[in-house]
């Protein structure tokens, strides 16, 4: 009588899976720089050349990624699971590397700071009043000016939102310097560009739309009334009120003097009181700011109030 044996359900070649995986999944062996150092996983590298060497499934293709972008061509993995690939003139700053092989599986990540001085780069951003423009910040300019460093003799593109929009001379010092006007409004992505097709690291800069820079009403502070514009009033203190670029400053000036500084507040409003104003004349306000801007006039005539 032969009985009869059911093999057990847990016992198949599922059991191998967890460990072929292991052997089959990419892996980065080692990296090294363009001085023959070893760069471990989350070290600093003084050198922008990186040579990789890993291993995957054979007979596929590998793809070296820098935070989830390729950035190098694809590299056959040979008949014994080896690949290797060199990565040139990294950019300065912190690097996640992985391998994507073509069977979809990806390495452990390998960070590495790239720590070097860039020869080619957008060194400053500054705008007409001379202030520093940081990578990221935002702006009412639509004037920009720019200082950088590149291969001294060689030419320079300036680069914005991928359209080139200068062509610069490198002095012999390895200096370059840009002036871009009548910029549009919106997220502006600078680069410098030599024609090598190396480029630097971008710069980023938000122009905003500028509010309307205005005197919305004035208020006579002795009557408690509003004075409309060519209106007359027996009030020689008065506050105007209007709109203006959040921060933005300048003053309040007539035909002959600069009367009393403005500041508008975070929301873009600005309160100022003038005293004193003379009686039986007709005074015109405008805003001047000191982005160069100028207000509508508005004219009031401020009469006396005596009688007879």
């Amino acid at each position: 009588m032969n009985d009869l044996v059911t093999p057990s359900k847990h016992r198949t070649n599922i059991q191998l899976a967890p460990e072929k995986m292991e052997l089959d999944a990419p892996r980065i062996h080692s990296v090294t720089n363009g001085d023959g150092e070893f760069i471990p996983s989350e070290g600093t590298t003084t050198s922008g050349d990186l040579s990789f060497i890993g291993s995957a499934q054979p007979d596929q293709f590998a793809e070296i990624l820098d935070d989830g972008i390729p950035v190098h061509p694809p590299v056959n993995v040979d008949v014994n699971g080896h690949f290797s690939a060199l990565l040139v003139n990294q950019r300065r700053g912190l690097h996640v590397y992985r391998v994507k092989t073509t069977d979809g599986q990806q390495s452990a990540m390998w960070i590495i700071n790239v720590d070097v001085k860039e020869t080619l780069s957008i060194e400053s951003v500054y705008g007409p009043d001379g202030k520093i423009i940081g990578n990221g910040e935002t702006t009412f300019h639509t004037e920009l000016n720019f200082t950088g460093v590149a291969t001294p003799g060689k030419v320079v593109e300036l680069v914005n939102n991928g359209t080139v929009v200068k062509l610069l001379n490198v002095d012999p010092n390895g200096h370059w310097s840009a002036n871009l006007k009548d910029l549009d409004t919106g997220t502006q992505n600078f680069i410098a560009r030599e024609p090598n097709g190396q480029q630097s690291s971008p710069w980023q800069v938000h122009i905003k739309q500028r509010a309307l820079l205005s005197i919305q009403f004035i208020l006579g502070n002795e009557n408690f009334r509003l004075i409309g514009n060519h209106e007359s009033t027996t009030d020689r203190t008065l506050t105007l009120v209007g709109t203006a670029n959040p921060g933005e400053t300048g003053w309040v000036v007539d035909y002959h003097n600069d009367l009393v500084p403005f500041a508008a507040n975070h929301n873009g409003v600005y309160f100022a009181t003038i005293e004193g104003l003379e009686e039986n004349l007709v005074h015109t306000f405008r805003l001047r700011s000191d982005l160069g801007r100028l207000s509508s006039p508005w004219a009031i005539r401020v009469i006396s109030s005596k009688l007879g």
